[in-house]
């Protein structure tokens, strides 16, 4: 019956060389057949199997598609003529774009025996193509929403694949609907994704983390670079009913591999975790949950930038000693949920807070404080956690521009609509794995706009997965999740719960949570000492090693930092009381004492100005005018005080309107 037909008797003309080189054109790697009629019959099956079909679709530009789609419509024939007018094209022109489709065996030509003029040659498509070429569009998203069950209700066992019948235990006779309830049961496809070879289960888990929607041209050089063969794989989930291979009309032929619905719903709760390397042991896998560290080393580089300044390079950057040497003296906070990002120095991450709360700014080439920061060190630290993270959400709302030194490069700061997304997903699962996330916010914010379009969809991809890359990552770095490794399950924080549901924090330390050595060790029991409680140790205390428990080590230095940070040492000693089952050594709480009254503190203040008079009931009288309005810094003598330099004209016109002669020295 095939020999019958056009495309038969086309292809029949032709030599054995110039079939193979059609072959070539359509990818196809091993001839069919060993004679010429043999090969002509496969090459036609090959012709309308639908994966080798969409291959060459997606080649096609935009003016061809018009044309074939235009053809299709018109019941597969139309002439030259129609066709010009049709894309507004000469005829010559349209020829051009006609002979590529004849080239793939799509069309076939029927000249016009008058030959008058060959705007009237007729181009048809092949019958085997009429009713295999599907020239829908996408409204909606519609192909991206496919429902294994909506698609197959009305079907019969007799036109799914063999593979996945074979899979399932399809029965003879059996009705669809068993079948469906059987193939889409949560055992069995966590079964059907376990029994996947390692490759099949990562090419799927990539078009998951893509919103369940990539682009076949996208996959397919994955799996290319990844040494796999997308003739393989693509045509394998398919027949597990795991993706669709679908296309549609939009300017071209889009083709995309599409994850059903059911799978989707199905990994949003079993997702496919990412291997685990090779030699990784149990005991290596950790909860890492940060705590208060991340506000207590904005404290630290305060104190930090106080004690010995902070240079910047020549470039306006932070110089890389200052960044090892900042490194050290801050706590280290577990920021590599994503270890696929360079190194990430918290300098450039607290600086750029900094600059929003009004505390830093460049002068020449060094970072400065510009305003007195001691208020800001005494604050409650769970009212700083609040303060740092108001900033950071209202971050992007404002129109600054910032030196480079003040702007997160590395990680930016989050969209906060992102972020509350991410927040209500890990609220909503309890424990959801980081795939999850990427899956549900991508689908929601990129794939259904009202405004999505495939053309740039990967550009489009990469700017919201770094907004989501923030959002997570500063979740854990502010301690508001706890990140389960190495599948990178997140779930809420203690010190999350606390400030999202308002829940109450343990703040009672129990008796026996510490053990305070001879030494001055210190051996912490985080199961059996409250957040606060921990977060008093790592200010005053050097923090030596966790491994299950804390060993910290209290030192004159670093009791004196935990008094410059702005704690009280009396609420640490109190601290100290109530949670080690011993009694405070009398040699501890004399040396407590005596480095607490004994801060050998220097203070240098820069752009302040020095104003004296020579009686001081002149200086009465210009104190009575401008105390309480934060000019005065310090009063050294009966005649002289120190002033803001930044409020040295308001000053000069009080004096001025008190009749007091002005002599400026600068």
């Amino acid at each position: 019956m095939s020999q019958e037909t056009v495309l038969y008797q086309e292809l029949e003309k032709l030599d054995l060389n110039e079939i193979k080189k059609i072959a070539s054109l359509w990818n196809i790697q091993k001839i069919p057949g060993k004679d010429k009629k043999s090969t002509i019959l496969g090459l036609m099956e090959t012709f309308q199997n639908e994966f080798y079909l969409k291959g060459i679709l997606e080649k096609f530009t935009p003016l061809q598609v018009n044309i074939l789609t235009s053809i299709l419509k018109n019941k597969g024939v139309m002439t030259l003529g129609e066709i010009s007018r049709k894309v507004n094209i000469p005829p010559i022109n349209v020829e051009m774009e006609l002979n590529v489709l004849r080239k793939y065996y799509l069309l076939y030509q029927r000249k016009n025996r008058e030959r008058l003029t060959n705007n009237l040659d007729k181009y048809h498509t092949y019958d085997e193509y009429l009713r295999l070429i599907k020239v829908e569009t996408n409204p909606k998203g519609e192909k991206f929403k496919f429902s294994i069950e909506k698609a197959l209700h009305k079907s019969t066992l007799a036109e799914l694949p063999e593979e996945w019948k074979e899979v399932v235990g399809a029965k003879k006779g059996e009705h669809i609907e068993t079948f469906l309830k059987n193939a889409l049961d949560v055992e069995f496809l966590q079964k059907l994704i376990d029994e996947l070879s390692d490759f099949d289960k990562d090419v799927l888990h990539q078009i998951y983390i893509h919103g369940g929607v990539i682009e076949a041209d996208t996959i397919r050089n994955y799996i290319t670079v990844n040494r796999g063969r997308f003739e393989q794989t693509i045509p394998h989930l398919t027949s597990l009913y795991l993706v669709r291979d679908l296309y549609y009309v939009e300017d071209k032929f889009i083709r995309v591999i599409v994850i059903p619905k059911e799978i989707l719903d199905h990994l949003q709760f079993s997702p496919i975790l990412p291997p685990v390397k090779k030699g990784t042991r149990v005991r290596q896998e950790k909860i890492s949950a940060n705590g208060l560290d991340f506000f207590l080393n904005v404290k630290k580089l305060i104190s930090y930038i106080s004690r010995k300044g902070l240079n910047l390079a020549k470039s306006g950057k932070i110089k890389q000693a200052d960044h090892k040497r900042t490194e050290t003296e801050l706590l280290s906070p577990d920021i590599e949920i994503f270890p696929e990002k360079s190194q990430v120095y918290q300098i450039e991450l607290i600086l750029p807070i900094l600059k929003l709360l009004g505390y830093v700014d460049i002068k020449g080439e060094n970072v400065i404080l510009v305003q007195d920061t001691d208020e800001f060190l005494k604050k409650d630290i769970f009212e700083i956690m609040k303060l740092v993270i108001h900033e950071v959400n209202e971050a992007r709302t404002r129109r600054l521009n910032p030196a480079e030194v003040f702007t997160a490069t590395e990680v930016p700061f989050y969209e906060k609509g992102i972020l509350d997304k991410t927040v209500k997903l890990i609220m909503a699962h309890g424990k959801i794995n980081s795939s999850v996330i990427f899956s549900h916010i991508i689908r929601d914010h990129l794939v259904f706009s009202p405004t999505f379009q495939i053309k740039t969809y990967e550009e489009d991809l990469a700017d919201l997965r770094k907004e989501i890359i923030s959002a997570i990552f500063y979740l854990q770095l502010f301690g508001l999740i706890e990140v389960e490794y190495p599948q990178r399950n997140l779930s809420l924080s203690e010190l999350g719960a606390h400030y999202f549901n308002h829940e109450a924090l343990v703040t009672v330390t129990e008796k026996g949570g510490i053990t305070i050595n001879p030494d001055f060790s210190i051996i912490a029991f985080p199961d059996r000492v409250s957040l606060h409680g921990i977060h008093l140790l790592k200010a005053f205390c050097e923090l030596k090693d966790y491994d299950r428990v804390y060993t910290f080590l209290l030192t004159k230095d670093s009791f004196q930092l935990g008094i410059l940070l702005g704690y009280d040492k009396e609420t640490f000693i109190h601290f100290l009381r109530e949670s080690s089952k011993a009694e405070l050594a009398q040699n501890l709480l004399f040396l407590l004492d005596d480095w607490g009254n004994n801060l050998p503190i220097v203070t240098i203040t820069e752009d302040s100005v020095l104003l004296r008079t020579k009686d001081s009931q002149v200086m009465e009288l210009l104190l009575g005018q401008i105390k309480g309005k934060k000019f005065v810094l310090e009063e050294v003598s009966p005649t002289g005080i120190i002033i803001e330099k930044s409020k040295v004209m308001e000053v000069i016109a009080i004096s001025e309107k008190l009749n007091m002669i002005i002599r400026l020295n600068r």
